[in-house]
């Protein structure tokens, strides 16, 4: 067998060439430092990522753990010679109980005595027509029915109202939670 020739990495060499020889010792002396170094690098990004996750699902966990997400339908009647008017037909309801017109995106406040805990807004209205059975013939009575949902920051067993311009309606917190239904004229 002839030994001028040396195997590095499956691939057969002079050996007698002291360049070879040199690299070979650094190769060997280098690769150690190469492995150490990736794999403290690995598992630092190991670590970072279960500190992050952590702290994630610590984070909302405790969200979740505060507050609720309290959800209804808000139906605002219109009545009479405004039933036919273009406001009507765009959803534009005046309510003497909020003393304003329940429209798309008002604000609705919900509200843990009397400290506002959550905000939402209407959703876009869906007018209903229904004939009047007593009465003058031939009137209609009409209603615009929005939703909303607010995610609430506090549970509480207190006194939870749900607040549309200056209408107050007063609920429990597991009806919030289970959606309510509120009705304005």
């Amino acid at each position: 067998m002839d030994d001028s020739f040396a195997t590095i990495g499956g691939f057969r060499t002079l050996a007698g060439s002291e360049e070879v020889n040199d690299a070979l010792k650094m190769i060997r002396r280098r690769r150690p430092a190469v492995w150490i170094l990736l794999l403290v690098g690995l598992l630092l990004a190991v670590v970072a990522g279960a500190a992050g996750a952590y702290l994630a699902l610590k984070q909302s966990g405790s969200d979740r753990e505060d507050g609720f997400l309290a959800h209804g339908q808000v139906s605002a009647a219109i009545l009479g010679v405004d039933v036919d008017t273009p406001q009507s037909r765009r959803c534009l309801a005046k309510s003497d109980q909020a003393a304003t017109t329940i429209r798309q995106g008002i604000p609705v406040t919900i509200s843990l005595n009397g400290t506002a805990v959550g905000i939402g807004h209407l959703s876009v209205g869906h007018l209903t027509r229904e004939p009047v059975h007593r009465g003058n013939p031939g009137w209609l009575r009409a209603s615009c029915l929005y939703t909303f949902t607010a995610p609430v920051t506090e549970k509480s067993e207190g006194k939870f109202t749900v607040d549309i311009g200056t209408a107050k309606v007063p609920f429990l917190m597991d009806d919030l939670r289970n959606g309510v239904n509120i009705g304005l004229s």
